[in-house]
């Protein structure tokens, strides 16, 4: 698989995190609405076999990686106070410019102070009000309600993908498809809205080498039986909920499923492979052919001043 990066300009605010699973299932109803079920069911069986045509980052603020997961406890075992100082701050880093990913990467634990202060999303808080199917007004006591809307600060989004030889253009069409319909919630009114800048772009930057001893995943994703254990992360549950033609089916809920964020880092004994993690079945009480998108972006890196 080689690896490219797609930067999407956000038109406005948007209402969904951009994480891989929910853009992995905007995607598929792209390929459900123009292309039929079957070959639906088809796309789904090759992740089902852990044969994945195309593997998704979150979407990453700007040209910003998230800061790996052992990052802040690296100082928390040494003899040097500074240092053990330094670490401790180091929890408040959520985002790295790519020059301190690397280093870090490296193997290196110490990176620029002003990373810290680094700005991503800020939160927008609107009023709304609810509308009366009776008299077609608003008004009505209680009827106010706030909605909270999230920015970028940085103007666009990159998303990194790992793409099977042959799958470029049809990934690339998915996204610009995508792009015509706006993504996440209230899209029917122009949130989620964004235009692709560009073209897919090759990229290296995370390439393999040597001396790496683990992996750091650039999506939230839900490990494989088989995976590696020994590591250092964070936990999301995620609440999903059912997208296109069954968000009105009833039930729209799936079952609460807990998931590994972006930034966790695990030690690999034997070679890094590209991708972890699975998809997760039986996620719908209602829709049980509906699988949940649970693969971790694997990056190598040199997990080191750490124990397991």
């Amino acid at each position: 698989m080689k690896t490219y990066r797609l930067r999407l300009k956000l038109s406005g605010t948007f209402l969904t995190p951009w994480q891989a699973d929910t853009i992995f299932g905007n995607l598929c109803w792209i390929i459900a609405w123009l292309e039929g079920e079957e070959v639906l069911r088809k796309f789904l069986d090759e992740y089902r076999s852990g044969n994945p045509p195309f593997i998704l980052s979150d979407g990453l603020p700007g040209d910003l990686l998230p800061a790996p997961a052992h990052l802040p406890l690296a100082g928390e075992r040494t003899s040097d106070y500074q240092e053990y100082l330094e670490g401790k701050k180091l929890k408040k880093t959520a985002w790295l410019e790519p020059e301190s990913f690397e280093s870090v990467r490296q193997g290196k634990t110490s990176i620029d102070p002003d990373a810290r202060e680094l700005k991503t999303i800020k939160t927008v808080t609107t009023l709304h009000s609810t509308i009366n199917r009776i008299t077609g007004t608003t008004g009505d006591e209680g009827s106010l309600y706030e909605l909270h809307e999230f920015a970028h600060e940085q103007g666009y989004i990159s998303i990194y993908l790992k793409i099977r030889e042959g799958w470029e253009k049809k990934v690339l069409s998915l996204f610009q498809d995508l792009s015509l319909t706006g993504y996440g919630k209230k899209k029917s009114v122009g949130k989620g809205a964004f235009e692709i800048l560009g073209e897919l772009e090759s990229f290296n930057g995370f390439d393999d080498f040597e001396a790496a001893n683990g992996y750091v995943s650039l999506s939230n994703f839900v490990p494989a039986k088989n995976d590696p254990v020994q590591g250092f992360y964070n936990i999301l549950v995620k609440y999903g909920k059912l997208g296109g033609d069954y968000t009105f089916c009833g039930k729209p809920f799936k079952k609460p499923l807990m998931m590994l964020t972006a930034g966790s880092t695990f030690f690999v004994k034997e070679e890094i492979k590209p991708f972890y993690g699975k998809v997760v079945e039986n996620i719908s009480p209602s829709k049980p052919e509906v699988v949940h998108y649970g693969y971790a972006f694997a990056v190598p890196i040199i997990i080191d001043g750490v124990v397991p």
